[in-house]
């Protein structure tokens, strides 16, 4: 055991929330996005709309998260700060070289697939930082990792608005033209923030333990000991709850990436919509997501991961299904689009502690790198699913669609089960996986 009383370890904490702000602004495509497809317009031979350029936030979602498969393990080789501090010169070169394309295909490549690349590196580092400095708060520090990533959308999506439609107007060519310009400064501001972040990222020493907290004993259960503590990568990915794991994660995140890249669009069919509320409601709801972090991680710590997911896919359910009805009311679409978000941010607080309970802390980075391709696959279904599913049966089969899959999740979480080996088998190994 090794007690650490020189460091501050909640000065990486703020170093984690700082990096999660700017990477948080994935989220502001909903936005964006109402932005860019007319300015790709303004210099297109053929009409762009947007279910096309969702592609963009899809593609920055996939590549994201394959790139956590690479960046969970490299941080652990050569440590968080280093990855991070690489992410953010990716993501400040993704930001800079997008304000000067002008067709699709390069937007797409950009702002799609190398500023989904940046994050992907940069993302993991202050998760896996912060888990290992506080063993005892799991639960709440993953949600606090990870508010930020939630709640950057609420500062950007309203400066964002404040820069390029200042004035409300409907969005046209005086509008839209600013775009260059405002990708030019997120590039710069997030410069500073994911590299000055990443310079808190330090790792505590090998065994660390914080004072006057002792770590709990691994249950024994019919002759067999819960293996949760010491699984690498290779040894997960051959187990089912590792691939159960990943599957609820597809399904639960789904509707919350859904509604991220659509809420716009399908606010700007109601009578009362205007820019500058609809901006509002996903700078509002960006909030609610990051609380829900905070939230839901907080939860987890008192009632284990699986009793919470039940909760917040099940909420998620019942709101996906109704979401259809708030067109005709300002108020409730307002109040629908930040409880998916509240319960969207519940994944990224639950299935890194559920990662932690069932292969263990010191595997967390490249294990949940894998974990996490989940989510890039999630959001392409979601761009591969709303043109024909809205085809066919429209705005109320796609909301319903994505309630379907919240209620698959709680069906999976039923009969997932901690991993275990049998005791005799760990007696005689000892640097086997339980015992180690």
């Amino acid at each position: 055991m090794v007690e650490e009383r020189a460091f501050n370890r909640w000065i990486v904490v703020i170093g984690a929330i700082i990096i999660q702000l700017a990477l948080g602004t994935i989220y502001c495509w909903g936005n964006m996005g109402s932005y860019i497809t007319p300015f790709l317009n303004s210099f297109s031979a053929t009409e762009i709309d947007n279910s096309q350029t969702l592609f963009i936030f899809a593609l920055s979602l996939l590549t994201f998260a394959i790139t956590m498969i690479f960046s969970g393990q490299l941080q652990q080789k050569i440590g968080p700060m280093k990855v991070g501090i690489f992410g953010g010169v990716i993501v400040t070169c993704a930001l800079l070289l997008s304000s000067f394309m002008t067709t699709f295909v390069g937007m797409l490549l950009t702002y799609g697939m190398l500023f989904g690349i940046g994050i992907g590196f940069a993302y993991v580092c202050p998760i896996a930082a912060a888990a290992k400095w506080f063993p005892d708060k799991k639960g709440l520090i993953n949600g606090l990792a990870v508010a930020g990533f939630g709640a950057g959308a609420f500062i950007f999506n309203i400066i964002s608005t404040a820069f390029v439609n200042p004035s409300n107007t409907v969005i046209e060519a005086a509008v839209f033209t600013r775009v260059p310009s405002l990708l030019r400064i997120l590039a710069i501001i997030f410069a500073i923030m994911i590299i000055g972040g990443s310079l808190t990222l330090k790792l505590p020493p090998e065994n660390y333990q914080p004072i006057g907290w002792k770590k709990p004993a691994l249950k024994e259960e019919s002759g067999v000991l819960a293996a949760s503590q010491n699984y690498p990568r290779e040894k997960a990915i051959k187990l089912p709850q590792f691939w159960m794991l990943w599957s609820m994660f597809i399904l639960t995140a789904a509707s919350g990436l859904f509604i991220v890249g659509f809420y716009k669009t399908f606010g700007k069919t109601a009578s009362w919509s205007n820019d500058l509320f609809l901006s509002q409601v996903g700078a509002w709801a960006a909030l609610f997501n990051g609380l829900g972090r905070i939230v839901w991680g907080k939860l987890s710590d008192w009632f284990g991961y699986k009793k919470v997911l039940y909760c917040f896919a099940g909420l998620q359910t019942v709101v996906m299904v109704t979401f259809a009805l708030t067109i005709n009311s300002q108020i409730l679409f307002f109040i629908w689009v930040c409880l998916i978000y509240f319960c969207f941010g519940g994944n990224f607080s639950l299935y890194p502690t559920a990662t932690i309970d069932l292969f263990g802390a010191n595997n967390l980075g490249p294990n949940y790198g894998i974990i996490y391709t989940a989510y890039g696959i999630a959001g392409v279904s979601g761009a591969l699913l709303t043109k024909p599913i809205g085809e066919i049966f429209g705005v109320w089969g796609l909301f319903i669609t994505m309630g379907v899959f919240s209620v698959g999740a709680i069906v999976i979480a039923f009969f997932l089960k901690q991993p275990k080996v049998n005791k005799e088998k760990n007696n005689k190994n000892k640097n086997s996986l339980v015992v180690r």
